[in-house]
């Protein structure tokens, strides 16, 4: 049984429930590699002491305070779906959800054989073989 995604928006416009808001440095080397200096600016890093750094995600980069709804999501032209401008590159937190039945029966639904339908930016949706490659 796999997720496949609604596109819906619900996991991206209501950030307070998603499970985290942090990325670790996969993502940051990730973004520096790709030279995506539009989504570093939205990450707040936080020094925790003994070298230890938290990084907080969607950040407003002009105002300093959380977003309620990620800055990376577009609706789509005359339709009530959703689609992320970042799914290249999207954070591990975003690649790995759901996290929870919960998460799932508020976003999309379970079918065999499918990781998720995931809909790039100009093109509709597509099937992926594995949730953490995209």
């Amino acid at each position: 049984m796999q997720f496949i995604c609604k596109q819906c928006g619900n996991c991206c416009l209501n950030l307070w429930d998603a499970y985290q808001s942090s990325v670790d440095q996969s993502d940051i080397d990730m973004w520096k590699e790709n030279l995506r200096e539009d989504i570093l600016e939205w990450v707040d890093p936080i020094d925790c002491g003994e070298g230890a750094v938290v990084c907080d995600i969607w950040i407003n980069p002009r105002t300093g305070e959380d977003v309620i709804r990620c800055p990376w999501l577009r609706k789509l032209p005359k339709k009530n779906k959703y689609i992320c401008r970042i799914h290249e590159v999207k954070p591990k937190v975003c690649r790995e959800y759901p996290q929870t039945e919960k998460h799932v029966s508020m976003i999309g639904t379970i079918e065999p054989g499918l990781i998720a339908v995931i809909a790039p930016r100009e093109s509709g949706p597509k099937a992926i073989s594995d949730g953490f490659s995209n």
